[in-house]
């Protein structure tokens, strides 16, 4: 081994060594949004430990088929990851469920594959087979990458903050570049493998100087208004005229009402609206929305005329597409279940 190998290797080394760095800073910094830095923060470990992978398979060409297996298998979580951090930051209230735990369902099964996988199973198996297996690992990466562009896009349209948006476009960016240095270490007969750590270093690099300059964590954060023309005259009229649709017509007994649909009604863009609402409700949209369905739910716990109608029956009616959400939106507001506020009702 050369010293300018040697020199390259402790370059790349330095940027998974900078990126774990990056990640813990992200975990327990307290400004911005938390959950998109912890996710972001995960998503930074598990490239570094990528690329940390890449730096050890240079030290020595006989690396465990395991390892390589596991850091291949890692790849599937990077698309997930960024799509969810694009989620975070756009999507007002935004938060990880366990049903979002399915994103990552082939990252477990790639994982499994490579505790499971030996040498003499690889040294028996065609060329052809090994290429689809990479072309899942790579297109899955891709796939996720431009899902999480596309959110992106969307959460500019709704008037997301230009530093947020700049943010996830760095990223974008820098993921892509980092997709084709891995794509590229594919050919190595041609291309060195150690030029794929050695572009994560200077991207992190690069990403965190023009980040820490433009304070780009510290200002992320979910989707907010832009600047608007709307007088305080015009905003008192516009929520008149949505409540008057949401309330006094009922739609909110409409489990297919909308920001999107209301504003079509309305003619205006779902960005003033949900101005609007947020500036005259204190609420946002859907807890503008729900409230009144609780109300109306209440009313009709009230109404003995109702009394053979199942807590279900009453969701449904009142706009809850779902019982579950209907238990989750009505303890919320009045601090116990359906079921519990209408059995104290009959007392």
């Amino acid at each position: 081994m050369t010293t300018s190998h040697v020199f390259l290797i402790l370059i790349s080394g330095l940027g998974v060594l900078h990126g774990l760095f990056l990640a813990f800073f992200l975990w327990i910094y307290r400004e911005g949004n938390r959950l998109a830095n912890k996710i972001l923060s995960v998503l930074l470990f598990i490239l570094s430990f990528r690329v940390g992978k890449s730096v050890l398979l240079e030290f020595t060409k006989e690396l465990n088929v395991q390892v390589v297996f596991i850091g291949l298998a890692t790849l599937m979580a990077i698309g997930p990851l960024y799509y969810f951090y694009c989620k975070a930051l756009v999507e007002e209230g935004f938060q990880f469920k366990v049903k979002n735990a399915i994103h990552f369902l082939p990252t477990i099964l790639g994982l499994c594959f490579g505790f499971w996988i030996d040498q003499q199973w690889v040294e028996t198996r065609p060329k052809y087979v090994f290429a689809f297996i990479f072309l899942g690992y790579y297109l899955h990466y891709l796939v996720y990458l431009f899902m999480g562009y596309q959110v992106g896009s969307k959460g500019k349209k709704a008037g997301m903050l230009p530093g947020s948006y700049t943010l996830l476009r760095i990223l974008f960016y820098a993921l892509l570049v980092i997709w084709f240095a891995y794509v590229l270490n594919l050919f190595d007969e041609f291309i060195p493998y150690i030029i794929g750590p050695i572009i994560y270093t200077l991207v992190a690099y690069s990403i965190s100087m023009v980040v820490a300059k433009k304070g780009y964590i510290k200002l992320a954060n979910h989707t907010k208004y832009k600047t608007t023309l709307v007088s305080d005259e015009q905003v008192n009229e516009l929520f008149a005229k949505a409540r008057t649709l949401v309330v006094d017509e009922k739609q909110f007994q409409d489990d297919n009402l909308s920001l999107k649909s209301l504003s079509k009604q309305l003619n205006i863009t779902t960005q003033t609206l949900s101005m609007v609402i947020n500036k005259e409700s204190k609420m946002n949209f859907n807890s503008y929305v729900n409230h009144h369905r609780i109300a109306e739910a209440i009313r009709i716990f009230q109404n003995p005329d109702y009394n053979n109608h199942t807590i279900a029956a009453i969701a449904f009616e009142v706009g809850f597409n779902s019982i579950s959400s209907f238990n989750a939106n009505f303890k919320k507001l009045k601090g116990s279940t359906p079921l519990a506020f209408r059995k104290k009702l009959s007392e």
